[in-house]
């Protein structure tokens, strides 16, 4: 059966490779580039590659460009437009801001490392294209399970996009995400924590200490209002629930959109007694500004200040680093996991297993201490060897007495 050149290519004269009907590749200085004509001009464009597969795929693209098959005003094919698309669908679905925030940077960052490679438009972006950035966000010195998330939401996109029929098929289809094994975290001890908090003044101090006493987010600290607050009865707690921040735009939301009710220290409750009630928020914003008077406290400044903090103490962490020692305290206090969970909300399940593990060493360390306790008891409970101490037992079994057995 004869090739179809379209499909696979074939040598033309003077080293071109041509694909289709308009479109030749060939290698200039290792990199290989497209020849076309367009209009009443020949082109030559780099397609950034040194990839003999990977060209003909970029000149494939350019070649149904070009034929019509794919039309070039076709804005919902533009890579930008696309994720725009993407972006407008999420909003409408009412996600967090923190949320919105995230899949933004990360597909902006993604069109730009396409623009650098030379792909235009939806179906231009192959398996290597993927590939490609999450190798250049390694080498930004990116974590591995933040490469893992960032590639999480580039493939949530690409799924959106073959729904709403951008693209036909995901170039990621069929293959699988590595999810990266949680490695151990280190936690802020007691001690450590009351140092912290000791060395803050102000609205700083009070925020520190509901994350240090609750497990609160430092979102749900900063959102915190007096009206979410009982501090009367015998059961104090604090009220995380959806509120209005500027009127007439989209309400604060706790993630997931849970709402629960968290019991306060008598520490905690301490501090918010005696805390001025000026403002709305419990946590004044930080600059006092008359005009920002209304506005929560911005998380940016505390965790500022935080390291300034950690600094001076010679530790290290950041403002999530309260909650992750909170909970890894309880745990190994003996507080079971479907408390905790009521106390502090959604815990990720990658966390909960770092939590498993902790108390699980915290149990050997336990029985390790129980053992050593044991043998210390044996030994002292055991009779000396010298003359004075040999046992009546021994002493009967030389004279041959009823100890000698037989």
């Amino acid at each position: 059966m004869a090739r179809n050149p379209s499909q696979h290519g074939e040598r033309a004269g003077g080293g071109y490779e041509r694909i289709g009907e308009r479109v030749s590749i060939f290698v200039k200085g290792r990199v290989w580039y497209a020849n076309h004509q367009e209009g009443p001009k020949q082109k030559r464009t780099s397609l950034r590659t040194r990839n003999h597969e990977v060209a003909r795929q970029k000149a494939r693209a350019i070649e149904a460009e070009l034929s019509g098959a794919v039309p070039r005003q076709a804005g919902t094919f533009d890579i930008a437009a696309a994720v725009q698309a993407y972006i407008d669908w999420q909003d409408s679905n009412d996600r967090a801001p923190k949320t919105m925030v995230k899949y933004r940077d990360v597909l902006t960052r993604f069109a730009a490392h396409c623009r650098d490679a030379g792909v235009r438009l939806m179906h231009a972006i192959t398996t290597q294209t993927v590939d490609e950035f999450a190798i250049r966000r390694r080498r930004d010195g990116m974590a591995a399970k933040t490469i893992y998330t960032e590639l999480t939401v580039v493939r949530q996109w690409l799924n959106f996009v073959v729904s709403r029929r951008m693209l036909a098929a995901s170039p990621v289809a069929g293959t699988k995400l590595v999810k990266p094994k949680p490695g151990p975290r280190d936690y802020w001890r007691q001690e450590q924590l009351d140092a912290i908090v000791e060395a803050a003044r102000g609205p700083y101090k009070a925020a520190f200490v509901l994350m240090a006493e609750t497990g609160m987010r430092i979102g749900e600290v900063v959102h915190l209002t007096h009206d979410d607050l009982t501090l009367t009865g015998p059961t104090p707690v604090a009220h995380i629930r959806p509120k209005e921040v500027v009127p007439g735009a989209r309400p604060w939301r706790p993630k997931n959109g849970e709402q629960r009710a968290v019991p306060l220290s008598p520490r905690a409750v301490a501090m918010l007694r005696d805390l001025p009630r000026r403002r709305r928020w419990v946590i004044d914003r930080m600059d006092g500004t008359a005009a920002k008077a209304n506005l929560p406290a911005n998380d940016r400044h505390i965790l500022a200040y935080l390291k300034t903090v950690l600094a001076k103490l010679g530790l290290e962490g950041t403002n999530h680093k309260f909650r992750h020692s909170f909970c890894t305290i309880a745990v190994l206090a003996g507080v079971d996991f479907f408390t905790l969970r009521r106390w502090v909300g959604h815990i990720d399940e990658e966390a909960l297993k770092i939590y498993v593990h902790i108390a699980d060493e915290q149990a050997q360390v336990t029985m390790r201490q129980l053992a050593e306790r044991r043998q210390a008891a044996g030994r002292a409970a055991k009779p000396g060897r010298g003359r004075k101490g040999i046992s009546t037992v021994s002493a009967r079994s030389r004279r041959g007495g009823r100890g000698a057995g037989g």
